[in-house]
């Protein structure tokens, strides 16, 4: 089972049903935002340099720029659902949806929620809904997908509020600061290294942003920016044949020496040490 749509704007929505296991081309970064539902056996997602077991009625989110090399799976109760901004953009509507830095952004690995029976029942009927409205083929096909793939984030966002934070009911104003940071990181980590910079942007000081990840999150705001950073090396020395010094540029900063020092402190081991490391396989 496979449906595709796409309109004139490029606009790219997909439907898809993993199959026991697909090699997906890990030379290449998603393009798109995806993601997984997970209606069957635990299975097994391997994306930049980690490997994911995704447990029975799973939500997980993929943010575009990922490197999703495989799934496994052991049935075929899998769904993937992709699609571009083009097709729906998330910054645009942040304001109703209140996703962008929480289900997809700069985050300590990939965001996984875990839905109870009745949530993954809904959840299957949307993906029949979804399904039927492949079948439909009209003008409105394309609004209507729109409406069922924001009811799906929506959901998913009222899911996260509740799983991906220390407190059982945290304060919306609080987790919006700290989602708002990771779509921010997302977007500046190339040019903004400082806690600081993105403080500044929401209009805290660095020690109340600070707080509030400490009393609220699993990782700090400096470590949600320098994992970023090392993430987005560790996928150049990958995936390309750039020098160490042109990374370092990239990545914005002047003096690769300063960039081998927060590598080594992040990574564990300078960059030099890591490349040579390259010809076995990270996962």
């Amino acid at each position: 089972m496979n449906y595709t749509y796409s309109d004139q704007l490029d606009g790219f929505f997909a439907l898809s049903q993993a199959p026991k296991w697909l090699k997906a081309n890990s030379q290449t970064p998603l393009s798109f935002y995806s993601i997984f539902l997970n209606f069957g056996e635990t299975m097994i997602v391997q994306s930049d340099f980690s490997s994911y077991q995704i447990k029975p009625n799973s939500i997980v989110f993929v943010t575009p720029g990922s490197y999703v090399s495989s799934i496994e799976t052991k049935d075929d109760q899998h769904y993937l659902i992709d699609f571009n901004q083009a097709f729906y953009c998330l910054e645009l509507h942040d304001k109703e949806l209140s996703c962008d830095g929480l289900l997809f952004g700069a985050m300590p690995g990939l965001p996984i929620l875990h839905t109870n029976t009745k949530e993954t029942a809904d959840n299957q009927h949307l993906i029949r809904l979804i399904e039927e409205e492949f079948q439909q083929n009209d003008s409105t096909q394309g609004d209507m997908l729109r409406l069922l793939l924001k009811r799906l984030i929506i959901i998913s966002v009222r899911l996260g509020r509740q799983q991906l934070f220390r407190n059982i009911d945290p304060p919306q104003e609080e987790t919006d600061d700290i989602r708002k940071f990771q779509a921010l990181v997302e977007k500046h980590f190339r040019t903004m290294h400082k806690v600081a910079d993105y403080a500044d942007l929401l209009y805290k000081s660095p020690k109340t942003l600070s707080n509030t990840f400490k009393r609220l999150y699993g990782a700090s705001p400096l470590q949600i920016i320098q994992e970023r950073i090392i993430l987005e090396a560790k996928r150049e020395m990958y995936y390309t044949d750039k020098p160490i010094k042109e990374i370092a540029y990239d990545l914005g900063f002047s003096e690769a020496a300063q960039f081998s020092r927060l590598f080594k402190n992040v990574a564990g081991q300078s960059p030099s040490e890591y490349q040579e490391q390259l010809t076995i396989p990270p996962l």
